[in-house]
């Protein structure tokens, strides 16, 4: 659990980046509609809950640069009898001010008198509204109101900045409490993916996969990070498939990449098996290339490097390999140069990873790739999809393979969060051994 303090310190690290006499405008996500009125469970705007730990809807953030004093302001919403019935009761400004250390606590059916004064005395607005957004409405309001006034003295705001870049930034440093969530849904993971391996077998569904991944992330008091993918067969060759709905069948792999995210936090896990339990002589010989190149990758994870060098050095593993393999048959220099790979291994090596699966910080700063530093979580996840191709032996046909990990990255080198899972195709088969008994 992270705890208040945590939220003032990195409510002050955007203070610190904000203009004088300027004020931050952020609100709760809101209720998402699944149909009519049934919603999807609920889920925290993660900028928000960045700021504050707040995680239901109906809140909305005011952050006030003015003399260089920072204030924050919390709106929320006021208790009332049918919300109390039919979603659970709701807490006064008093405890939410005192539960999450406000300064100032209202009800947002206060929000535009607050909002007018506000405006009036800040030059410049950083804002991150929810789509459709009411009280983005109420803003737009209250500001055409004061341009009227213009004409009579009145100040106006004169700058405006979407607040996004300035917190993706922040949020790509972790803190220790962070690292301590995300290595804890690593860990719920790992355990959920070597539960599902220790059941795979023919004539499974991979939605009954699916189902013991999930048992195991709720058991643990978490939820999914994002829609798991169970892929056998040519399914593992669609990069994003999550129809989950195929046979098992003797023969294939299982591609799966499936992680939880654990109060808020996000892992991602990705690891391929064969569903009898012992790969093919093609497929270990993809498998174990894969796997170089995920090894090779990780080792540079050090600071200094970026998440291109990563990604350059899976490539040349993986050129190399599937010239020798015979998949590619031009010169590695020639290969590398019209990215032959590229029919094969079409994605990025990694992606920035926190409270957000893929976290959205900025990969490129001032044009030149962001270079890592200690406090960075990321996944490196090379893969190969051999799609059905007349042009390449039956044998290697319907193979898709990718290996992921999340990666933490310290002074003394990288530390591999989710390293609990089974990886070697040795101690994969080891681990299937009694899976058909």
């Amino acid at each position: 659990m992270i705890k208040n303090i945590m939220y003032k310190k990195r409510r002050k690290k955007l203070f610190d980046l904000m203009k004088n006499n300027s004020m931050v405008l952020i609100e709760a996500a809101q209720e998402k509609y699944r149909n009519n009125d049934s919603t999807f469970r609920y889920r925290q705007c993660s900028n928000f809950y960045y700021l504050t730990g707040y995680d239901k809807p109906s809140g909305l953030l005011i952050i006030l640069k003015e003399d260089k004093t920072l204030t924050t302001h919390f709106f929320t919403k006021k208790p009332n009898i049918h919300d109390e019935i039919w979603t659970g009761k709701l807490a006064t400004s008093s405890k939410v001010k005192k539960l999450y250390g406000f300064d100032k606590c209202d009800y947002l059916c206060d929000f535009e008198k607050h909002l007018k004064l506000y405006l009036e005395n800040n030059k410049t607005i950083y804002h991150d509204w929810d789509e459709n957004s009411i009280n983005k409405l109420i803003y737009n309001k209250s500001l055409s109101k004061l341009e009227k006034k213009y004409r009579s003295g009145a100040e106006l705001p004169s700058e405006f900045f979407s607040l996004k870049k300035i917190l993706h930034k922040l949020r790509l440093i972790k803190d220790k409490e962070e690292i301590g969530l995300i290595r804890a849904a690593g860990k719920i993971s790992a355990q959920a993916h070597i539960e599902m391996i220790k059941k795979c077998k023919p004539g499974l569904t991979e939605r009954e996969l699916e189902a013991v991944l999930l048992y195991n992330f709720n058991t643990n008091n978490a939820t999914e990070a994002y829609t798991s993918i169970v892929a056998s067969g040519k399914n593992a060759c669609i990069l994003h498939y999550i129809d989950n709905s195929s046979t098992l069948k003797n023969g294939q792999l299982l591609l799966t990449d499936a992680a939880c995210e654990y109060k808020n936090y996000a892992s991602d896990i990705t690891r391929t098996i064969p569903i009898n339990g012992k790969f093919t002589k093609e497929q270990k010989l993809i498998y174990n290339l894969v796997l170089d190149a995920q090894e090779k990758a990780i080792e540079a994870c050090i600071v200094g490097n970026t998440l291109q060098d990563i990604h350059t050095i899976a490539v040349k593993v993986i050129c190399r390999g599937l010239i020798k393999i015979g998949l590619i048959s031009k010169p590695y220099k020639e290969a590398m140069k019209d990215q032959l790979y590229k029919k094969y291994y079409m994605h990025n090596t990694g992606h920035w990873l926190g409270l957000d699966v893929h976290d959205p910080s900025e990969y490129k700063e001032d044009k030149k790739p962001v270079k890592l530093k200690p406090g960075m979580i990321f996944t490196v996840e090379p893969g190969l999809y051999i799609r059905a191709d007349n042009s390449i032996s039956k044998k290697f046909h319907d193979i898709g393979i990718r290996i992921e990990d999340d990666i933490l990255v310290t002074k003394n080198g990288p530390e591999v969060l989710t390293s609990k899972v089974p990886k070697s195709s040795d101690e994969i088969e080891n681990l299937m051994r009694y899976n058909n008994d």
